[in-house]
């Protein structure tokens, strides 16, 4: 699978500026590579986190998105208490070193736009009791929730469409 078609699959609503963040693995990639220039001079940032068994985990980002995420109170509340401070790009390394130590570190969900809400509950439950489960356990304002995921299922749906037809990676990237 090419890299644009795995953006396209796991990253269309960061590709559409609908959320700050998304996590892409990349295995042997085969096809076509667009210039990743061209998505950063588009407002695209990305991260590699950790490399893992044959797979380069990316995090692909906006940046004034996920800074805007960063500033919850809660959001700061519970990466302080992993460790987290600093600039965004001091963030970024901690949560690259908190992959090493851990299998996959549930703060991540700050970085992916979860409700920081449920990253809480779902880290004091241990990720049991929610109420619903999709993109993130749910465990509060589920109808808020759904509303979110219907927008980001959509969004996937139609950028796989629109990539399918044709459409060049670069058009998929909305400008921020």
């Amino acid at each position: 699978m090419s890299f644009e078609e795995l953006l396209v699959i796991h990253a269309s609503p960061t590709l559409a500026n609908m959320k700050p963040a998304s996590l892409v693995c990349l295995n042997e990639l085969e096809g076509k590579v667009c210039s990743i220039s061209e998505l950063e001079a588009r407002g695209l940032s990305f991260f590699s986190i950790v490399n893992r068994k044959g797979c380069r985990l990316v995090l692909v980002y906006r940046k004034e998105k996920l800074e805007m995420a960063l500033q919850n109170v809660l959001s700061q509340e519970i990466l302080r208490h992993f460790g987290y401070s600093g600039t965004l790009k001091e963030m970024l390394e901690h949560l690259s070193t908190r992959f090493l130590s851990e299998q996959c570190p549930h703060e991540v969900g700050i970085f992916l736009g979860y409700p920081p809400e449920d990253v809480q509950a779902f880290i004091q439950n241990n990720g049991k009791n929610a109420v619903s489960s999709d993109f993130w356990k749910i465990y509060f304002n589920v109808e808020q929730a759904e509303i979110t995921l219907r927008k980001w299922k959509k969004c996937r749906k139609k950028y796989i469409e629109c990539f399918l037809g044709g459409t060049d990676i670069t058009r998929l990237c909305v400008t921020a």
